[in-house]
């Protein structure tokens, strides 16, 4: 009896360490290296697709155009048909007049009604996890919506003491006064004092609690560097899951320094030279930024967001024709890093500055769309042979012409759409190797149990 006592004892205390265990391994959600191996489709909430399924024009891009959360999860199929399997959406919460973006904060207590009710919301990640897919939602700890001085209308944050003094960041004021950039206003946006105990204990409380009753796999911080350092630390660790901030600035060593606090950070220092280099300037540019980003990022840049567009700055396709966009997006999908693709991008949109670049994608939902197919292609590609798990080495560039190493995948791209003849070096193959091009087969002949390269080879030898 006094040995069955003990075991029973000591069952029951085992049984409970696994639990603890088991508890302690989930809570945190996904890691970064499970985040790397995601290709994350960005969508604006009120943009994406509307409840009832309606496709008529918006009439005011300043304005609600009336995207839910229950648009998007009637549309996941949408979105998974081109691959992806995390969506990153919109700011949550309540907002100011025409906060359609969800930057303009005025309620932390509500969600924004524009989109859809709590439950709506939780529906659409529940959604999502059944399918595999995870969901980063936006948050904003640095600012409320424009109320000037006036903050009774803000809730929590109603008195003047829970904001910095009222002064704004001027341009010059991004390179040179860092005080500035984190005790001033952006676009004349009451900022938080996040020094201030009430403000600071609240947000992190928040932004637990959100996670844990949505269930959110990971969080974009807008205004990342508008933020003390010390407070976005504790800000991630309360959040409990993967964070990217947002750093919109292309100087090395001062983007890096937000890496630590967060997770990670958007790659906005080679986003410059991608988009310069696909505008047909030179792949100088790429080349170039990806040799000064690496000594200063190191393995970082296999968990730094790569992106071609957004929804601050226009589009590509706005400065370039349809066969370039389609270039650029092939290099970001399968470039170092996790890849995120702007809403819209698989349509062609081409809309310029905000708020015209955040068109409504329900006047266009087409999936036989060439774009949408390729991206179908190349994101299946990526998944296909795990590129982020291989090296990436640069091979050539010129002009008009790159070539990039990925284990033994050559990707090669052109910023223009003359024929051109290469002869490179380097290529880690013996003489007379013959490539499959991956990109120029149709996969909906790929038959049951057969991987892309079985059927690339295939059709290849068929074609003989």
């Amino acid at each position: 009896q006094t040995q069955s006592t003990w075991g029973y004892k000591h069952c029951v205390m085992i049984k409970a360490i696994l639990v603890l265990s088991l508890i302690c391994c989930c809570f945190g959600g996904h890691s970064k290296e499970e985040w790397r191996s995601r290709t994350i489709y960005q969508l604006l909430t009120d943009r994406f697709a509307k409840t009832n399924g309606d496709n008529k024009p918006c009439s005011d891009f300043h304005k609600y155009c009336g995207g839910t959360w229950k648009g998007i999860t009637k549309n996941l199929d949408y979105i998974q048909g081109m691959g992806f399997d995390a969506i990153w959406i919109s700011p949550v919460v309540d907002n100011t007049a025409d906060g359609y973006h969800g930057y303009w904060a005025r309620d932390w207590f509500q969600m924004n009604e524009n989109f859809g009710s709590e439950g709506d919301l939780q529906d659409l990640v529940q959604e999502c996890h059944k399918r595999g897919m995870w969901v980063m939602v936006d948050v904003i700890a640095n600012h409320v919506g424009p109320v000037h001085l006036n903050y009774t209308s803000i809730k929590p944050f109603n008195a003047p003491e829970h904001y910095h003094d009222y002064c704004i960041i001027y341009d010059s004021d991004w390179e040179n006064n860092q005080w500035k950039v984190e005790n001033c206003r952006l676009a004349n946006l009451p900022d938080l004092k996040q020094e201030n105990p009430f403000v600071k204990e609240f947000l992190l409380k928040w932004i637990a609690d959100l996670v844990k009753k949505y269930d959110f796999d990971g969080l974009r911080v807008d205004t990342t560097p508008l933020m003390p350092k010390p407070f976005l630390s504790e800000y991630s660790k309360s959040a409990g899951i993967f964070s990217v901030g947002e750093v919109f600035n292309q100087r090395l060593e001062y983007v890096k320094g937000y890496i630590g606090p967060l997770d990670s950070v958007l790659n906005y220092p080679w986003f410059f030279g991608i988009r310069n280099a696909f505008k047909g300037s030179s792949f100088w540019d790429i080349y170039n930024s990806y040799n000064q980003m690496e000594p200063v990022f190191g393995n970082d840049l296999d968990y730094m967001a790569v992106f071609l567009d957004n929804h601050d700055n226009a589009r590509l396709r706005h400065f370039i024709n349809e066969a370039m966009v389609k270039s650029g997006l092939a290099f970001t999908l399968t470039a170092r890093g996790i890849p995120v693709l702007y809403y819209g991008d698989e349509q062609g949109f081409n809309g310029e500055n905000d708020p015209y670049n955040r068109e409504p994608l329900w006047t266009k939902m087409d999936t036989s769309y060439p774009l949408y197919q390729f991206i179908k292609l190349v994101v299946r590609f990526r998944k296909d042979k795990k590129l982020w798990g291989l090296d990436y080495k640069q091979v050539h560039y010129d002009d008009h012409f790159y070539v990039v190493k990925r284990g033994t995948n050559i990707l090669a791209f052109a910023n223009n759409e003359y024929p051109m003849s290469k002869d490179i070096g380097n290529m880690p193959f013996p003489s007379g190797t013959k490539l499959c091009n991956y990109l120029a087969v149709s996969y909906t002949h790929l038959r049951a149990h057969e991987t892309e390269a079985e059927l690339v080879c295939r059709l290849l030898l068929e074609k003989k």
